[in-house]
Order: C-alpha cells, then structure tokens, then sequence
C-alpha cells in the first residue's frame, strides 16, 4: 500500500457555518419578521369583520327560518353593553369580537335600551327591519334586514 490511511488525508475546510454567518442569517430573518408581522396583524382584522358578519348573518337567517317553521314570531337580540347577541330557543348567547365595532339600526319600537335593540321576524315573512355596521380600522361589513320580505342581505367592503 502506499502508506496513507484514509483517515490521513488532507482536513477538510467544509465544516459548517461560523458563528458570525449564523448570526448574519439570524439578523435577516429577524428583519423580515419585522416587516411581515405588522401586515398579518392587520389582515387578520379585515378577516374578524368578515367572519363576525357571516355569523351573525346566519344567524339572522336561522331567526327568519324558526319564526316561519314554528309560525311564532322570534326575535334575534344585540346588546352592545355586554357584546352578546341571541335569539331565544334559535341562537344561543354568541359574543362579538373585541375588535370589531358593530353599530345597530333599528326601529325605535325594538330598542330594549340605549345599546341595546332587537329585530323580530313575524310568522308572515316580515321582519322589524334593521340596518348593522360591522367594521375595524381595515374593513367594514354591512348586514341589512329588509322588513317586508325578512330578506338578510350582506356587503362586505
């Protein structure tokens, strides 16, 4: 043989990274957390509006439905004070995001008190009427509840 171990052979320079490169990667990752962050922030807001209001429009819809099927009138209830809103025996208490503002419309007849107001729907397909606003420094959501047809109609802006 030639005299050589295979372990002799020359040292290899590849050895794995040097500390100041692992923290040079470290740096760069840590910068575009920073600039990603913020924006994940602000696209989740626009999704709390969005989700809040399909929610609460389906709930408005199975209010509608129980008031039609049970030929009783139901009525779906939105205290801002306590940011609960229900309809009894149709939709249990279901809370309103922290985040998200929501302003209620509806006919003096159905305000139960200064931020609190209900919108009922009658056996015949009419409802009370009610105009929400839900929205966040992002995003607003508008939910309308027509009072001749019940109809609960959506934008989302």
């Amino acid at each position: 043989m030639n005299g050589a171990h295979p372990r002799c052979a020359a040292p290899s320079l590849d050895r794995g990274f040097t500390l100041l490169e692992m923290l040079v990667v470290l740096g760069l990752l840590a910068l575009a957390l920073a600039v990603v962050a913020p924006s994940l922030g602000r696209a989740r807001l626009g999704v709390m509006v969005r989700s809040t209001a399909y929610e609460l429009a389906a709930n408005l819809r199975a209010t509608r439905a129980a008031a039609r099927s049970t030929s009783a009138e139901h009525a779906l209830t939105i205290d801002l004070a306590q940011r609960l809103y229900w309809a009894e025996g149709v939709v249990a208490p279901r809370p309103l995001p922290r985040g998200v503002a929501v302003d209620v419309t509806v006919p003096e007849s159905e305000r139960i008190t200064a931020a609190a107001g209900r919108i009922r729907f009658f056996p015949d397909g009419s409802a009370s009427g009610a105009r929400l606003v839900l929205h966040d420094s992002r995003s607003t959501a508008s939910i309308a509840v027509d009072w001749l047809t019940a109809d609960v109609r959506m934008q989302v802006r």
